[in-house]
């Protein structure tokens, strides 16, 4: 499998000019498989409003908001797109390993 090529506490902007969060990624799991990030505030006070990570079950990350926070529409559909986007990323991954394989 293709090791992730980030490095812990980079930073990744849903839309220049057009939101409200960054996401942060903290590293991959133990696996190595998968990859875990925060999502901030993009006030530079590094307020923490979740998590995003893999979710065996459903197959694709997820995110997990903390409790008391609260989102509107705009971050909401760039939560969800980086969701879908690091979820394409992984199974474009596991596609190229398992044709390798063969």
């Amino acid at each position: 499998m293709k090791k992730l090529d980030k490095r812990p506490d980079e930073r990744y902007p849903a839309k220049a000019g057009a939101s409200y969060v960054v996401f942060i990624f903290n590293g991959v799991t133990e696996s190595g498989k998968t990859a875990e990030y925060n999502v901030e505030t993009d006030t530079g006070k590094n307020e923490v409003l979740g998590t995003i990570g893999w979710f065996g079950r459903w197959r694709c990350y997820s995110f997990d908001p903390w409790p008391g926070t609260t989102f509107e529409k705009t971050c909401l559909r760039d939560i969800a797109d980086f969701c879908e986007r690091l979820t394409r990323e992984h199974n474009e991954r596991v596609r190229a390993r398992r044709r390798g394989a063969k």
